[in-house]
């Protein structure tokens, strides 16, 4: 065989097996890309949220894509048009309420694959729920 044949395979396996790769996971990593921006009193539901809630639940504002309990953008939803002042916050903590009790007993959690309760501590919970309560629907 030629020696440009053996150049030509072993160039090849070069970039198949090194260049690609590193352009491929040459970038930022941060897991965080997709999720909004958010108060800094929300950043620790936020985060509790990732990583705890958006396998199962999709939230624009925690850039998660779950696949399996139901879409919170639309589940939560304010319905009607944007309250403005203490009636939008009304809201919210409304949403959060309705958050925080699913979070404490569960949904449906005798019925198999559904959600459980007490995934969370109670601070956990709270923060989750404030987070939730204040982004649903933005999505």
């Amino acid at each position: 065989m030629k020696k440009s044949t053996f150049i030509t395979f072993g160039l090849t396996v070069f970039v198949l097996a090194v260049v690609i790769p590193w352009l491929a996971f040459r970038g930022s990593g941060d897991a965080n890309t997709g999720a909004e921006k958010v108060p800094a009193h929300l950043k620790a539901g936020q985060a509790l949220f990732q990583t705890n809630c958006g396998t199962c639940h999709t939230l624009y504002a925690a850039g998660t894509d779950g696949n399996y309990g139901p879409n919170l953008d639309e589940l939560l939803a304010p319905t009607g048009p944007p309250e403005p002042g203490p009636t939008g916050e009304k809201t919210a903590k409304s949403t959060a309420e309705r958050v925080l009790n699913a979070q404490k007993e569960g949904v449906d959690s005798n019925a198999p694959g559904r959600m459980p309760p007490a995934i969370l501590n109670p601070e956990q919970q709270k923060e989750v729920a404030e987070f939730v309560g204040a982004v649903a629907g933005e999505g």
